[in-house]
Protein backbone atom coordinates (compact mmCIF):
# COMPACT_ATOMS: atom_id res chain seq x y z
CA UNK A 1 0.00 0.00 0.00
CA UNK A 2 1.33 3.29 -1.27
CA UNK A 3 1.44 6.15 1.15
CA UNK A 4 -0.94 8.16 -0.55
CA UNK A 5 -3.78 5.31 0.01
CA UNK A 6 -5.31 5.23 3.21
CA UNK A 7 -6.93 2.49 4.48
CA UNK A 8 -10.11 2.16 7.22
CA UNK A 9 -11.21 -0.42 8.69
CA UNK A 10 -14.96 -1.11 9.44
CA UNK A 11 -17.37 -3.76 11.04
CA UNK A 12 -19.41 -4.95 8.24
CA UNK A 13 -21.54 -7.23 9.87
CA UNK A 14 -22.67 -9.53 12.98
CA UNK A 15 -23.42 -13.04 11.35
CA UNK A 16 -24.46 -15.87 13.11
CA UNK A 17 -24.47 -16.92 16.68
CA UNK A 18 -23.34 -19.79 18.63
CA UNK A 19 -23.57 -20.91 21.97
CA UNK A 20 -24.84 -17.21 22.14
CA UNK A 21 -21.64 -15.37 20.67
CA UNK A 22 -21.99 -13.41 17.30
CA UNK A 23 -19.81 -14.12 14.78
CA UNK A 24 -17.81 -11.14 13.50
CA UNK A 25 -16.71 -10.25 9.90
CA UNK A 26 -15.10 -7.34 9.04
CA UNK A 27 -13.90 -5.41 5.88
CA UNK A 28 -11.67 -2.58 5.03
CA UNK A 29 -12.23 0.49 2.87
CA UNK A 30 -9.39 2.05 0.71
CA UNK A 31 -9.52 5.78 -0.37
CA UNK A 32 -7.06 6.87 -3.08
CA UNK A 33 -5.64 10.17 -3.29
CA UNK A 34 -4.33 11.49 -6.71
CA UNK A 35 -2.25 14.53 -5.93
CA UNK A 36 1.11 13.12 -5.53
CA UNK A 37 0.26 10.69 -8.47
CA UNK A 38 -0.90 13.69 -10.47
CA UNK A 39 2.58 15.65 -9.62
CA UNK A 40 4.61 12.46 -10.93
CA UNK A 41 2.87 12.22 -13.60
CA UNK A 42 4.10 15.83 -14.22
CA UNK A 43 8.07 15.32 -13.88
CA UNK A 44 7.31 12.37 -16.20
CA UNK A 45 5.75 14.22 -18.93
CA UNK A 46 8.64 17.11 -18.00
CA UNK A 47 11.31 14.67 -18.55
CA UNK A 48 9.94 13.86 -21.78
CA UNK A 49 9.71 17.58 -22.75
CA UNK A 50 13.69 17.42 -21.65
CA UNK A 51 14.03 14.42 -23.97
CA UNK A 52 12.65 15.47 -27.24
CA UNK A 53 14.27 19.03 -26.54
CA UNK A 54 18.00 17.16 -26.41
CA UNK A 55 17.79 15.46 -29.35
CA UNK A 56 16.49 17.56 -31.58
CA UNK A 57 18.37 20.45 -30.42
CA UNK A 58 20.48 22.74 -32.97
CA UNK A 59 18.11 21.28 -35.71
CA UNK A 60 15.00 23.56 -37.54
CA UNK A 61 11.47 23.38 -36.65
CA UNK A 62 9.67 20.25 -37.51
CA UNK A 63 7.04 17.12 -36.44
CA UNK A 64 9.04 16.50 -33.17
CA UNK A 65 7.76 20.07 -31.64
CA UNK A 66 3.77 18.31 -31.61
CA UNK A 67 5.33 15.98 -28.99
CA UNK A 68 7.10 19.03 -27.14
CA UNK A 69 3.44 20.51 -27.54
CA UNK A 70 1.73 17.22 -26.30
CA UNK A 71 4.15 16.90 -23.55
CA UNK A 72 4.42 20.33 -22.22
CA UNK A 73 0.29 20.38 -22.24
CA UNK A 74 0.25 17.36 -19.79
CA UNK A 75 3.13 18.52 -17.55
CA UNK A 76 1.16 21.62 -16.89
CA UNK A 77 -2.25 20.31 -16.77
CA UNK A 78 -1.20 17.68 -14.17
CA UNK A 79 0.95 20.37 -12.58
CA UNK A 80 -2.88 22.20 -11.55
CA UNK A 81 -4.40 19.11 -11.31
CA UNK A 82 -2.17 17.76 -8.12
CA UNK A 83 -2.64 21.42 -6.93
CA UNK A 84 -6.11 20.93 -6.73
CA UNK A 85 -6.47 17.42 -5.65
CA UNK A 86 -4.23 18.27 -2.79
CA UNK A 87 -6.94 21.47 -1.64
CA UNK A 88 -9.58 18.83 -2.00
CA UNK A 89 -7.88 16.23 0.20
CA UNK A 90 -7.02 18.70 2.75
CA UNK A 91 -10.87 19.63 3.12
CA UNK A 92 -11.96 16.13 2.87
CA UNK A 93 -9.52 15.48 5.67
CA UNK A 94 -10.94 18.23 7.60
CA UNK A 95 -11.66 17.11 10.42
CA UNK A 96 -7.97 16.41 11.22
CA UNK A 97 -6.93 19.53 9.94
CA UNK A 98 -9.68 21.71 11.39
CA UNK A 99 -10.25 20.18 14.65
CA UNK A 100 -11.48 22.97 16.13
CA UNK A 101 -14.47 23.80 14.03
CA UNK A 102 -17.51 22.22 14.82
CA UNK A 103 -18.18 19.54 12.02
CA UNK A 104 -21.49 21.28 10.82
CA UNK A 105 -19.43 24.50 10.03
CA UNK A 106 -16.78 22.72 8.50
CA UNK A 107 -19.37 21.20 6.03
CA UNK A 108 -20.95 24.25 5.52
CA UNK A 109 -17.56 26.25 4.40
CA UNK A 110 -16.37 23.56 2.00
CA UNK A 111 -20.09 23.27 0.68
CA UNK A 112 -19.48 26.92 -0.33
CA UNK A 113 -15.68 26.44 -1.02
CA UNK A 114 -15.52 23.48 -2.85
CA UNK A 115 -16.21 25.35 -6.36
CA UNK A 116 -13.90 28.39 -5.36
CA UNK A 117 -10.80 29.07 -7.41
CA UNK A 118 -7.94 27.33 -6.19
CA UNK A 119 -6.33 29.62 -4.11
CA UNK A 120 -9.16 30.82 -2.54
CA UNK A 121 -9.33 27.37 -1.30
CA UNK A 122 -6.14 27.15 0.33
CA UNK A 123 -6.68 30.82 1.45
CA UNK A 124 -9.55 29.50 3.18
CA UNK A 125 -7.33 26.93 4.97
CA UNK A 126 -5.03 29.18 6.04
CA UNK A 127 -7.70 31.55 7.24
CA UNK A 128 -9.18 28.55 9.54
CA UNK A 129 -5.54 27.80 10.80
CA UNK A 130 -5.49 31.83 11.66
CA UNK A 131 -2.29 31.63 9.40
CA UNK A 132 -1.54 34.95 7.33
CA UNK A 133 -3.06 34.68 3.87
CA UNK A 134 -1.09 33.79 0.57
CA UNK A 135 1.18 36.27 -0.42
CA UNK A 136 -0.63 37.37 -4.32
CA UNK A 137 2.45 39.25 -5.59
CA UNK A 138 5.28 37.21 -4.20
CA UNK A 139 6.64 33.71 -5.13
CA UNK A 140 5.54 30.60 -5.68
CA UNK A 141 2.04 31.85 -5.49
CA UNK A 142 2.13 34.45 -7.90
CA UNK A 143 3.89 31.56 -9.95
CA UNK A 144 1.15 29.19 -9.65
CA UNK A 145 -1.09 32.03 -10.31
CA UNK A 146 0.51 32.20 -13.66
CA UNK A 147 0.85 28.53 -14.11
CA UNK A 148 -3.40 28.25 -13.50
CA UNK A 149 -3.66 31.19 -15.99
CA UNK A 150 -2.23 29.11 -18.55
CA UNK A 151 -3.78 25.70 -17.74
CA UNK A 152 -6.93 27.89 -18.48
CA UNK A 153 -5.59 29.11 -21.15
CA UNK A 154 -4.91 25.43 -22.74
CA UNK A 155 -7.99 24.02 -21.41
CA UNK A 156 -10.21 26.80 -23.12
CA UNK A 157 -8.68 28.06 -25.75
CA UNK A 158 -10.07 30.02 -28.54
CA UNK A 159 -8.11 30.53 -31.37
CA UNK A 160 -7.00 34.45 -31.89
CA UNK A 161 -5.19 35.68 -35.70
CA UNK A 162 -1.24 36.12 -34.65
CA UNK A 163 -1.99 40.23 -35.20
CA UNK A 164 -5.28 40.30 -33.22
CA UNK A 165 -4.17 38.98 -29.71
CA UNK A 166 -5.72 39.83 -26.41
CA UNK A 167 -6.16 36.70 -24.81
CA UNK A 168 -3.20 35.48 -25.89
CA UNK A 169 -1.30 38.45 -25.30
CA UNK A 170 -2.73 38.63 -21.60
CA UNK A 171 -1.27 34.68 -20.82
CA UNK A 172 2.21 35.27 -22.43
CA UNK A 173 2.59 38.69 -20.11
CA UNK A 174 1.45 35.99 -17.44
CA UNK A 175 4.36 34.05 -17.99
CA UNK A 176 7.44 36.62 -19.14
CA UNK A 177 10.67 36.00 -17.74
CA UNK A 178 9.11 33.09 -15.55
CA UNK A 179 11.20 30.73 -18.02
CA UNK A 180 13.23 30.18 -21.10
CA UNK A 181 10.83 29.82 -23.96
CA UNK A 182 10.99 27.31 -27.03
CA UNK A 183 14.17 27.35 -29.20
CA UNK A 184 12.77 26.14 -31.61
CA UNK A 185 10.35 28.99 -32.58
CA UNK A 186 11.15 32.55 -33.74
CA UNK A 187 11.57 34.87 -31.09
CA UNK A 188 9.38 37.56 -32.45
CA UNK A 189 6.42 34.84 -31.80
CA UNK A 190 4.28 35.56 -28.91
CA UNK A 191 5.00 32.79 -25.50
CA UNK A 192 1.24 31.70 -25.88
CA UNK A 193 -0.05 29.83 -27.64
CA UNK A 194 3.17 27.80 -28.74
CA UNK A 195 6.22 29.11 -27.67
CA UNK A 196 5.55 28.37 -24.57
CA UNK A 197 5.90 24.47 -24.62
CA UNK A 198 9.41 23.66 -23.35
CA UNK A 199 11.73 22.28 -21.21
CA UNK A 200 12.12 25.07 -19.41
CA UNK A 201 7.96 26.26 -18.98
CA UNK A 202 7.67 22.15 -17.76
CA UNK A 203 10.66 22.39 -15.14
CA UNK A 204 9.31 25.86 -13.84
CA UNK A 205 5.62 24.63 -13.42
CA UNK A 206 6.70 21.42 -11.35
CA UNK A 207 8.98 23.44 -9.28
CA UNK A 208 6.57 26.21 -8.54
CA UNK A 209 4.01 23.89 -7.60
CA UNK A 210 5.62 21.67 -6.00
CA UNK A 211 7.67 24.50 -3.96
CA UNK A 212 3.49 25.88 -3.22
CA UNK A 213 2.59 22.75 -1.50
CA UNK A 214 5.86 22.85 0.62
CA UNK A 215 5.37 26.29 1.57
CA UNK A 216 1.89 26.24 2.43
CA UNK A 217 2.42 22.49 5.07
CA UNK A 218 4.96 25.05 6.53
CA UNK A 219 2.71 28.11 6.45
CA UNK A 220 -0.05 26.14 7.57
CA UNK A 221 1.30 23.89 10.18
CA UNK A 222 -0.27 20.41 8.38
CA UNK A 223 1.38 17.11 8.85
CA UNK A 224 4.10 17.52 5.37
CA UNK A 225 2.60 15.03 2.57
CA UNK A 226 4.91 15.94 0.00
CA UNK A 227 7.99 15.57 1.56
CA UNK A 228 8.28 11.59 1.62
CA UNK A 229 8.15 11.94 -2.32
CA UNK A 230 10.73 14.90 -2.56
CA UNK A 231 13.52 12.72 -5.05
CA UNK A 232 10.89 11.46 -7.45
CA UNK A 233 9.42 15.28 -7.42
CA UNK A 234 12.97 16.32 -8.43
CA UNK A 235 14.15 13.92 -10.53
CA UNK A 236 14.15 14.73 -14.08
CA UNK A 237 13.26 18.75 -13.90
CA UNK A 238 16.77 20.26 -12.95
Amino acid sequence: MSDDEAPQPTIAAAVGTELGHATLTATATLRTNLSIHHFLGAVRFSRQVAQIEDSNRGKPFGDFFEEILWFGSACVLSSVAGLEAYANELFVDRADHFPDLRTEIADKLWELFEQKPLLEKFDMALLLKQKPLLQRGESPTQDVAALIALRNGLTHFKPEWDNQQTSHARIGQQLANRFAPSAFLPQTEGVFPRRWASHGCTRWAVQSSVSFVRDFEVQAGVAPKIVKFTDRLDEGTA
